[in-house]
């Protein structure tokens, strides 16, 4: 038998040669960013609209509910009041009456916070989801999308094409009647978008800002700081100190409209960036919305004020109150565990007493914002 060396030695050069182009190109694609990582590697600097909101935004609204998705009165302010503060308890008996009167928006709370609870819960729930689309909710619609992996994990007999298909045509509904919030959530993006796409994200960003809907804002801000959107080799990059400083000072904008979030993000993470007096009024504004915790929290227990001390005493006391913590797990203890972590002497019977007493205020004059919604509805 003749063996052709030639063409075996051809065949094998052409192989090489095929898987060099193809990881050439590989690499290429990899290294060569799209219109969407350019346009997000020029970094925050070219969100010019919020740049000059943010100058102009002073701290802070008198309104404590401009961003609340629901304000009192409104028949969902309790129900997913509760939901956000973790009492489902309380939210599923208060949700029920609005579910039995029809209440598509309610169907989709008292679905959302049921559907993982057990094996036997998911259909009730995915019906649920089912019948606030059919009513014209869109968000309940994308819960039941093939798509939606939350549905797959949890609702797999219930997911199809068709509730995607539904849900992106009651968000057009609704973007055409001027909803910038649907508008954003119809836009679809990842790292491979053309630059048209991110001048698109940045307008609807700052449209729903002007509106006070603060979440897509936050969401941009974070993708700054994670440097997720970059080219491969340089994603994960952080922003450098000119770009956190005008991050600071976006994030502002929704912090100075009561968005309890962005004052997070502010006493965790910019404290350092923003003057002591401003911090001063983020924390009021932290006691009386009854924001994330963790943050005023952790900032009080690092003071050298006694005062403060037992401010963030009574401020943990509320919290524990609100969300009817344990003995055995409560925000008091962790407060506590923040003083010794931080070597400031424990909080003495006496003044544990008089933090009780300051809670009570707190509590009174509190005046909970509603940072969750349809489409982001974890605490």
């Amino acid at each position: 038998m003749n063996i052709n060396k030639k063409l075996i030695y051809k065949t094998l050069l052409a192989i090489i040669g095929v898987i060099i182009l193809a990881v050439g190109g590989f690499m290429a694609y990899l290294m060569i960013p799209s219109g969407f990582q350019s346009r997000q590697a020029e970094g925050p600097k070219v969100l010019t609209e919020l740049l000059k909101m943010a100058e102009e935004s002073q701290p802070f609204n008198p309104d404590p509910y401009i961003s609340s998705t629901y304000r009192p009165g409104d028949p969902l302010y309790e129900p997913v009041l509760a939901i956000q503060r973790d009492r489902w308890d309380i939210a599923q008996k208060l949700l029920q009456p609005l579910v039995e009167q029809g209440n598509a928006d309610a169907m989709y709370w008292l679905a959302q916070i049921t559907y993982d609870d057990s094996y036997y819960s998911s259909g009730p729930a995915a019906k649920l989801f089912q019948k606030s689309a059919e009513l014209g909710n869109p968000y309940a619609a994308l819960r039941l999308d093939s798509k939606n992996l939350e549905c797959q994990m949890f609702m797999s007999g219930y997911c199809d094409q068709k509730w995607g298909e539904l849900g992106r045509k009651l968000l057009q509904e609704r973007a055409a009647q001027g909803d910038k919030k649907a508008e954003y959530y119809l836009l679809q993006y990842d790292e491979n978008s053309s630059e048209e796409v991110h001048k698109e994200l940045e307008r609807l960003v700052t449209e729903n800002a002007k509106n006070h809907y603060y979440q897509p804002l936050m969401r941009l801000i974070y993708d700054y700081y994670d440097g997720r959107y970059l080219s491969f080799f340089n994603r994960g990059t952080p922003p450098n100190e000119e770009q956190k400083k005008i991050l600071v000072t976006i994030s502002k904008i929704p912090a100075n409209n009561n968005f309890t979030p962005a004052i997070n993000k502010v006493l965790y993470t910019d404290r350092d960036l923003l003057d002591k007096a401003y911090i001063s009024r983020v924390i009021d504004k932290c006691l009386t919305l009854n924001s994330q915790q963790y943050s005023c929290m952790e900032y009080l227990s690092n003071s050298n004020d006694r005062n403060k001390i037992i401010e963030g005493a009574a401020y943990a006391y509320a919290t524990d109150i609100t969300k009817n913590k344990t003995e055995k797990e409560n925000e008091l203890g962790l407060f506590e565990f923040m003083l010794d972590k931080h070597n400031i002497k424990s909080l003495t019977d006496e003044e544990v007493e008089k933090a009780h007493k300051i809670a009570k205020l707190i509590l009174k004059n509190m005046t909970p914002v509603i940072y969750i919604d349809e489409m982001n509805t974890r605490p």
